[in-house]
């Protein structure tokens, strides 16, 4: 087991989305889900994050996921719009990019979640490729 740590944990995130960013193959991701937004908005530059492709209801003690650290982070309001012949209806949501480099594998030790639009943050244990998968 490697050294222990404070990270900000994405959830719900592809399976082929982490596992392009381990290959390197993609750097910048886009949040849109309420808690992943939350939780991006409360990132800073040169933080941890946790990525992880379990579900926020099955975040707990033994969750898998990447280490990555933030190199950029950008905030973006999106507008949506649908129409039919009798309204137009428009959302507004924001979104977050994050720039990331990974790190290494990791798996929770222990979680803190608060109400639904509170950042989650986590203790993560850094792992080898053998054990983490």
């Amino acid at each position: 087991m490697g050294e222990k740590m404070k990270c900000y944990v994405l959830s719900g995130i592809a399976k082929g989305v982490i596992e392009d960013i381990v290959r390197r193959n993609i750097r910048t991701i886009e949040v849109r889900s309420a808690h992943n937004v939350a939780t991006a908005l409360k990132v800073n530059l040169g933080d941890c994050v946790f990525l992880t492709y379990s579900k926020i209801g099955d975040l707990e003690r033994g969750v898998s996921g990447i280490i990555a650290e933030v190199s950029g982070k950008e905030v973006i309001q999106q507008s949506l719009f649908y129409s039919s012949p009798h309204y137009i209806e428009e959302n507004e949501m924001a979104v977050v990019r994050l720039r990331l480099n990974p790190r290494g594998v990791g798996r929770i030790i222990q979680i803190k979640t608060g109400d639904l639009l509170e950042a989650i943050e986590a203790e993560i244990v850094e792992i080898t490729h053998f054990t983490a998968w």
